[in-house]
């Protein structure tokens, strides 16, 4: 077996072990800190008096010029967005950048310490939203090299799929994490020690990356496997249209770290036994149903595979579109017939069900999709396009929670549900007829091989 390779079946090797530990760790702290950001935004730093934040009253200004007079919820919701998609509009660049000078590690290193950077910078007032920036950069540098280090751990895609898969369930486990302790701390002692648990997260993550992972990059380049597509344009229009519908259906999903905190604490109860749950759990619950459902995702492929009934990664896609337009349709039905009264938390958690429902099925179809149909030496690029979608949604979820002060509860809600079953109606419509094509075109391309 050649340096890099992992043994035959096997996942949770050393190497495999390094990367997962430091996304866990960056989740736990991007996740912790989205869970609060919203709630910090409206209820501290945008009330009152804004010039004492740095770039607060510039933000307010061009908001109101694009929007017109912008509530504080609406701008903490933009200001939301604007972070959360530089995270991810820096993961391609980030993959690309390591790409061009071989250095994964060095750009974790350095997504790293400006995560550092900035949460040191959110500790003060007067530097918080300056701070969003480091932040928000340095982990999308570092998650951009971070997922292209576990590609190239696995030499066949039976195996890159149970990776990825795994590597999920790691993600998912520090977005659990991480909104339950920052959570409890913003509560019980104060929003600067959930920056401060976030901020040793990190650097735990990065002294455990020193150490364990010096050798991650030395894996062999993954095969592709056998029967790959060659490309082309049939491949390409199958890839643009798979994930502009990704692209949709997360732009509706995102909403859940946003808009739908603001709502659940206005609008649900959380009493529990006399006690109220914290709403940033929400987010916490959200990670604990992704991982649940993975479990139950790969237990029903299991015992499909046996009978024969394989489903492929468009029809997920499709899938989870409708699951993900679901959660919403239960939001706006159960606004529209509370009459105003609070929501049981049943509501709230069907919601949470659907939409991680439709992650679950969409984050490795996509993934899978990608590395069958993209032309070989693309790869890496087509996988950088796929992680914009955070930053398409972000945006999304920052520019429509402007109007959520605007319009009646359940059209805001419906108005997502549209914009989720407009991506199930987009790859159905249009992916089975690209995919035949594709497979057409590959057909004959390997006919002429055979007879040259």
């Amino acid at each position: 077996m050649q340096g890099g390779a992992t043994v035959e079946g096997r996942i949770f090797t050393r190497r495999f072990l390094s990367l997962a530990a430091m996304e866990f760790l960056e989740r736990f702290a991007v996740s912790g800190i989205k869970s609060l950001l919203v709630l910090m935004l409206a209820d501290r730093l945008l009330v009152g008096d804004l010039s004492r934040i740095v770039g607060a009253t510039v933000l307010r200004q061009a908001s109101s010029a694009m929007f017109g007079p912008v509530s504080t919820t609406g701008l903490a919701s933009q200001l939301y967005g604007y972070a959360n998609a530089l995270i991810y509009l820096a993961v391609p660049i980030g993959g690309l950048i390591g790409d061009m000078i071989a250095s994964r590690r060095a750009m974790v290193a350095i997504g790293g310490l400006g995560m550092l950077g900035g949460l040191t910078m959110m500790l003060s007032e007067p530097t918080f939203l300056i701070g969003l920036i480091p932040f928000a950069v340095g982990a999308g540098l570092l998650k951009g090299n971070l997922s292209a280090q576990v590609g190239l751990l696995f030499h066949d895609e039976a195996q890159r799929r149970r990776g990825y898969t795994a590597y999920l369930g790691f993600l998912n486990a520090g977005a659990i994490c991480g909104p339950l302790t920052c959570g409890a701390l913003a509560a019980f002692a104060g929003p600067d020690y959930a920056i401060g648990a976030a901020a040793a997260a990190i650097a735990l993550g990065l002294v455990l990356y020193a150490v364990t992972g010096r050798d991650t990059v030395e894996a062999d380049a993954p095969t592709m496997p056998a029967g790959t597509p060659l490309g082309g344009a049939q491949a390409t229009a199958l890839l643009v249209v798979a994930l502009a519908a990704v692209y949709l259906v997360y732009s509706a999903y995102d909403q859940l770290g946003n808009i739908f905190l603001i709502w659940a604490r206005e609008r649900t109860d959380r009493q529990i036994l006399g006690w109220t749950m914290p709403v940033a759990w929400f987010i916490a619950l959200d990670g604990v149903f992704t991982l649940a459902l993975i479990g139950g995702s790969g237990l029903i492929s299991r015992l499909s595979a046996r009978r024969g009934i394989r489903i492929g990664s468009l029809m997920q896609i499709f899938l989870g579109g409708l699951l993900c337009a679901a959660g919403y349709l239960v939001l706006a039905l159960g606004d529209a017939v509370s009459d105003g009264a609070p929501l049981g938390l049943p509501w709230a958690l069907v919601y949470l069900l659907f939409v991680d429902g439709a992650i679950v099925l969409i984050w490795p179809s996509a993934l899978s999709l990608i590395v069958g149909a993209a032309p070989r030496r693309l790869v890496g690029l087509w996988m950088g396009l796929f992680y914009l979608h955070g930053f398409v949604s972000s945006l999304w979820a920052g520019f429509s929670g402007v109007y959520y002060d605007r319009l009646a509860s359940p059209h805001f809600w419906l108005l997502h549900a549209a914009v989720a079953g407009s991506g199930a109606l987009l790859i159905f419509v249009a992916g089975p007829p690209l995919t035949r094509r594709m497979r057409q075109a590959n057909s004959t391309c390997a006919w002429a091989n055979a007879s040259a």
